[in-house]
């Protein structure tokens, strides 16, 4: 599963709140059948087990909690988590032979981290696939982020998939990791809608006790500027709330950039510069004056667009 949405929309809080009712039903039922995936009793379980034996194993389920953004991050905290749980053995990480035969809880981060740290991606990839392939157990990995996701990764991930099931978050699906979202099913994570995000505002003014002058203008404004981005509310809330008194010139210069839409003019810049350069070379080549000054007019009035969409480009970023 992926979930999509802008920055700021709020993935990683509905990632988060999706990994808190899994670790809530797996602690109130530990034990989950490999076969049916039935939740059984306590004495539902034995009687399987004695009528089934061996052909019906029970097993644990495994949740890996990924927040690193960066790949190597993201690698190493998989690694630390299965090797936390027993999945992955020390020897696979190249530690030291005194680690081999201590159980996991015994084994402290401290102690390995400048290791495992050492260890390169392909390396860590290498331990942590045949790891899991070779685990009885269910797996579940979360990753708060895959929108960094390499081409050389998507190896890795496949991988995974077909023993383990991932769910991560992004912001945009680039189209060379298309491998990869063809075998996700996509959620999107939509924008607040206004009449929630209004009330969301009037509740945190009424809360904190905000000096505004013109209340319905500063909630309108916010709502607007936001574009239902919760981060972007709370970005200009805290704003606000350094402000002794938000007066109407304070409400109206509040801006936000989630609340604003941009247009691409790459490929319209690209196109005129092209047909500009060409109508000169035509002009050269025909002979006529006329269409040459015009040409050069053009690339001097391109120069000069250039220059400014490039400063209104930085100021926006």
């Amino acid at each position: 599963v992926i979930l999509m949405g802008d920055v700021g929309c709020g993935k990683s809080v509905v990632l988060e709140a999706v990994l808190e009712r899994i670790e809530r039903r797996r602690d109130e039922r530990q034990k989950v059948d490999s076969e049916s995936d039935v939740l059984p009793d306590e004495e539902a379980k034995q009687q399987i087990l004695k009528e089934f034996g061996e052909r019906r194993k029970v097993r644990t389920q495994t949740l890996v909690y990924v927040v690193d953004h960066q790949p190597k991050g993201q690698f190493i905290s998989i690694a630390r988590r299965l090797l936390e749980v027993g999945i992955l053995p020390a020897e696979a990480l190249d530690l030291p032979q005194k680690f081999w035969d201590m159980a996991p809880s015994e084994i402290k981060w401290a102690d390995i981290k400048r290791q495992v740290h050492r260890l390169s991606i392909r390396d860590l990839t290498g331990a942590i696939v045949p790891a899991i392939h070779d685990h009885d157990g269910k797996v579940c990995i979360a990753v708060d982020d895959l929108t960094d996701t390499t081409p050389t990764l998507v190896a890795f991930w496949l991988a995974i998939l077909e023993k383990a099931q991932l769910i991560g978050c992004a912001s945009q699906k680039k189209k060379n990791l298309a491998r990869l979202w063809w075998k996700m099913t996509e959620i999107e994570v939509p924008p607040l809608p206004a009449e929630t995000a209004t009330a969301i505002v009037r509740t945190y003014v009424q809360k904190t006790g905000l000096l505004i002058e013109a209340p319905e203008l500063y909630v309108s404004q916010v709502v607007k500027q936001s574009g239902g981005n919760p981060q972007a509310m709370s970005d200009m809330l805290t704003d606000s709330g350094k402000e002794r008194l938000v007066d109407k010139r304070k409400i109206r210069e509040l801006k936000h950039a989630a609340g604003v839409r941009y247009l691409d003019f790459t490929p319209v810049m690209i196109i005129a510069g092209a047909g500009i350069v060409g109508a000169r070379y035509v002009a050269m080549g025909m002979g006529d004056t006329a269409l040459y000054v015009l040409a050069g007019l053009g690339a001097a009035l391109f120069m000069a667009l250039r220059v400014f969409i490039a400063r209104g480009a930085g100021k926006a970023n």
